[in-house]
């Protein structure tokens, strides 16, 4: 199943040019892992290696996940973000049922507050307000963000309008989203953005007093039961065509995630994110206990051989003596204990942490009994 997938993905990165090195799985079984959503894809947000993906290369509607494409556009383009903006009748008339921040035509804000406004309530009204600043008009700018799409690698994705309302013609994939966030979280003011629950817009031209914009990403609201310490930030969507989308940035230890799910159940963008985080995180993290203990043997491995040679032992001599053993605490790196039960979840990491520093410092004592074990049965050899 493994290879096939591999296979597959082979023939995928070929067709739409991208580099199969992109591609790190880890060929792990996991048979607890369970998520609703039709579409998803877990990336390494330092290298953009995916570590994980169901369904991560279908075209699906993106709904207002689309907004991270324009929020980059606007960091890009706009040099001072304290610049004002003000909103076009064009700009604000959208359908009753869309998401929005509630301005008005005439109304101005600056571009900062508009980039909050985009980001947090999903403001339809603000993404085609944006829209018009940087490029002139809705069109133009949708112009703009298939050509940045189409540089960031985003191949299968085309876009129709700067808020991700339904269109004809306007679909992505969870791995160009990915892809696309990748590229915005490299501006500091919209990882800050993103990491806010609240908001508050200051009076404006129109409205005297001030408004406070809610994130509708529930997984940054310590008062919600999906909240996670993990995660840095993120964007929502929503159509009835869409169903739940959410692409999230995440952060434990050294590690730094993207997460995208597309096309889930009510709840379960956030649910889904949550179990695909805690898969790969846990995943990482044992392959990095396991490589810090595979260097320590090898490092031990290496000061007993050049001990036993000084004692004129060959390389050889020394490897017989080390090829049961060492084959043993190989093997013994490998297997996976049974499951443990779950742990408190402020002492997930900590607990991690201490188990790596027992095994490496298991084998390092192993080690050393080896070694004085074939100092030991060397000389007797010679004697």
């Amino acid at each position: 199943m493994f290879v096939t997938l591999l296979t597959q993905l082979s023939i995928y990165a070929k067709e739409h040019d991208i580099n199969e090195a992109d591609f790190c799985y880890y060929d792990d079984e996991y048979d607890g892992l369970y998520y609703q959503s039709a579409s998803v894809l877990v990336m390494n947000a330092d290298t953009g290696c995916v570590l994980y993906e169901t369904e991560g290369f279908t075209a699906r509607y993106p709904a207002s996940i689309t907004k991270v494409m324009t929020a980059l556009l606007v960091l890009e383009y706009v040099q001072d973000l304290n610049q004002p903006l003000t909103f076009s009748a064009h700009s604000v008339d959208i359908p009753s049922y869309a998401s929005r921040m509630w301005v008005h035509e005439g109304e101005r804000i600056t571009i900062l507050e508009a980039l909050y406004g985009n980001l947090l309530p999903s403001g339809n009204e603000v993404a085609r307000a944006l829209a018009e600043y940087v490029s002139g008009s809705v069109p133009a700018f949708v112009e703009r963000m298939n050509q940045r799409a189409a540089e960031l690698g985003a191949t299968t994705t085309n876009f129709v309008n700067p808020c991700g309302l339904p269109g004809d013609g306007q679909f992505t994939t969870a791995y160009d989203i990915s892809l696309i966030m990748q590229a915005a979280i490299q501006h500091p003011v919209f990882l800050e953005i993103i990491a806010t629950p609240y908001f508050d817009l200051p009076p404006t031209n129109l409205y005297s007093n001030y408004r406070t914009l809610r994130n509708t990403n529930r997984m940054i609201h310590p008062d919600e039961p999906d909240y996670s310490p993990y995660i840095i930030g993120g964007k929502t969507g929503f159509t009835n065509a869409a169903q739940r989308t959410l692409v999230s940035y995440a952060r434990r230890g050294n590690h730094n995630l993207i997460i995208t799910v597309l096309y889930a159940p009510l709840g379960a963008n956030f649910t889904d994110t949550a179990v695909l985080m805690e898969y790969v995180f846990d995943m990482l993290e044992k392959e990095e206990a396991r490589e810090a203990a595979l260097l320590v043997l090898k490092e031990d491995i290496a000061r007993v051989m050049a001990t036993t040679m000084t004692m004129g032992m060959t390389e050889e001599e020394t490897l017989e003596e080390y090829t049961i053993p060492v084959t043993i605490m190989y093997d013994a790196l490998e297997y996976e204990e049974p499951p443990e039960p779950p742990l408190e979840e402020n002492n997930i990491y900590e607990e991690t942490a201490n188990d790596g520093f027992v095994t490496i410092l298991s084998i390092s004592i192993i080690i050393v009994i080896l070694g004085l074990l074939t100092v030991f049965r060397y000389t007797r050899r010679k004697k």
